[in-house]
């Protein structure tokens, strides 16, 4: 969403209005104090653009929350006490404490391990054959 750039803006906007409707309803009335029939009417399209791009910036409104699949927004304040909770448990327990659930949970994280190639077995079977060229020297860079 480019503010120079307003028809793109306003057909963002409007993807972001169809895909995230309820959330986006919310924190404009909320917010705003501005219903869906006030956009580009009472309100400019470079007015709504600016706002939008805001919200989406923003980790307690509810249009960043849906967009970024998170369970609740959050504000700055919470996140300080999530990291101040976890911080106290680890030191005041003698096994490893779980961590305060975050809105976004683990989903992005990858473990090590955990993701397998889908070639593996045809690169193991090379490697058994021995068709397998295996570089043992270090390559400078």
């Amino acid at each position: 969403m480019d503010p120079r750039c307003p028809l793109g803006g306003i057909i963002a906007v409007l993807q972001i209005l169809e895909d995230y409707k309820p959330a986006f309803t919310y924190d404009f009335r909320a917010r705003f104090g501005l219903g869906l029939d006030a956009l580009g009417d009472t309100v400019p399209w470079g007015e709504v653009i600016s706002l939008v791009a805001v919200l989406l910036r923003d980790p307690t409104s509810w249009l960043q929350t849906a967009k970024n699949e998170w369970q609740h927004p959050i504000s700055y304040d919470w996140t300080i006490s999530a990291a101040t909770y976890d911080l106290l448990a680890q030191v005041n327990s003698k096994r490893k404490p779980k961590p305060w659930p975050r809105p976004w949970g683990d989903s992005g994280t990858v473990r090590k391990g955990t993701k397998v190639r889908r070639d593996a077995r045809a690169i193991l079977t090379k490697a058994k054959d021995g068709d397998l060229d295996w570089q043992s020297k270090h390559t400078p860079m």
